[in-house]
């Protein structure tokens, strides 16, 4: 018995849906990219403990924060992840409900205190903000509520790279928040603890495209009507 967390560190519904394309041969082969590396998507190296959102939580529903750059950030993380989609394995709706979302973003001025047992992941985008992943489960290996991902400028006085820092953290938290619940090891890659890059490589592209053909033993919370 034992509990844990994914650590990666309102208003109206729906409002946009981004989505993979379905491609019409979906044998195994063609949903992969070639010459791809997968550098890991379980939680602590543990093969155990992998999650992804079901088929059945699709789209999954994104809140993004109106008020702040968070939402085109966000709406161009999702499109740079599902992107790396050829057999149509996921979609999202970016939503303005944060009571009824499976994943929560927000910018913040600093990062919130960790959560009670959580492992968190988290990245720094050289010195210029920060950002970090929590969704905690329960003993029966489920989420006890959304996976929240947090964004924090460092106070860098640069606006140009403070704007490239929150796109790229942006989407390296995203990432987390899909189930890549680990980091590269190499620079090149978007999921590298400290991102220098907003598009994925084809290792990026590769590791996700192997989360979601793999069963995941670490399921969502309940579904809210």
């Amino acid at each position: 018995m034992r509990t844990g967390a994914l650590g990666l560190a309102a208003g109206a519904a729906a409002a946009l849906l981004l989505a993979a394309a379905a491609c019409s041969d979906q044998s195994p082969n063609t949903c992969f990219d070639s010459n791809g590396f997968s550098y890991g998507f379980y939680l602590g190296a543990d093969t155990a403990l992998v999650f992804h959102w079901p088929a059945s939580r699709m789209p999954v529903r994104v809140y993004a924060d109106p008020a702040t750059v968070t939402r085109p950030n966000v709406v161009a993380g999702l499109q740079t992840w599902l992107g790396a989609f050829h057999c149509g394995e996921a979609s999202a709706t970016v939503t303005g409900d944060s009571t009824h979302a499976d994943i929560i973003v927000r910018v913040v001025g600093t990062l919130p205190p960790q959560p009670v047992r959580a492992i968190t992941l988290g990245s720094d985008s050289v010195g210029v903000c920060v950002g970090r992943t929590d969704g905690t489960y329960d003993t029966t290996l489920t989420l006890e509520g959304p996976v929240r991902s947090y964004i924090a400028p460092l106070g860098a006085p640069d606006s140009v790279a403070l704007s490239g820092c929150l796109r790229m953290t942006t989407t390296h938290e995203l990432g987390h928040a899909l189930g890549i619940l680990a980091h590269s090891p190499d620079a090149a890659d978007i999921m590298y603890t400290t991102p220098r890059r907003s598009t994925l490589s084809v290792n990026d592209r590769y590791t996700l495209q192997m989360l979601y053909h793999t069963t995941a033993t670490i399921r969502p919370f309940p579904l809210t009507p």
